[in-house]
C-alpha cells in the first residue's frame, strides 16, 4: 500500500526519503521499527525499477538502524539485527559495491554492543 505508491513515484525518491527520514526521528522509540519495516518493503520492492530508493535509503538507513540498535532495548536490536541481514541478502543481487557499507555497519555496532 504505502511501499507501493512511494514505488510508483520513484521519480520522487529523494523527497521521499527525506520525509521518511523526518518522520523517523520525529515519531516515538517504540514505533520507529514500524519505519524501518517501511524502508525495508520500499527497497524489496523497488529492486526491480531501478535504484533510486537504494541510492537515497543509503544516505539514512545507518544511523537509523544504530537508532534503534542502541535505544530499542532487546527488541530493537533483534528487529535491526534481522533487518539488516533481510537487506544484506537482497543486496547481494547489487554487489558488494552496495553491501560493503552495510556489513561495515553492522561490523561496528554488533562489536560496540558486546
Amino acid at each position: 500500500a504505502l511501499s507501493h505508491w512511494c514505488i510508483f513515484h520513484r521519480n520522487k525518491a529523494k523527497q521521499v526519503v527525506e520525509t521518511w527520514q523526518r518522520q523517523f526521528y520525529c515519531a516515538p522509540r517504540d514505533q520507529r521499527i514500524c519505519f524501518l519495516y517501511l524502508a525495508n518493503d520500499i527497497l524489496q520492492n523497488s529492486r526491480r525499477k531501478g535504484l533510486e530508493f537504494i541510492n537515497e535509503f543509503w544516505k539514512v538507513l545507518p544511523g537509523a538502524l544504530n537508532d534503534v540498535f542502541n535505544n530499542g532495548g532487546e527488541f530493537g536490536r533483534n528487529t535491526v539485527i534481522r533487518l539488516v541481514s533481510r537487506i544484506n541478502l537482497f543486496l547481494s543481487f547489487f554487489g558488494m559495491f552496495v553491501i560493503r557499507p552495510l556489513i561495515k555497519f553492522l561490523w561496528l555496532i554488533i562489536h560496540s554492543w558486546f
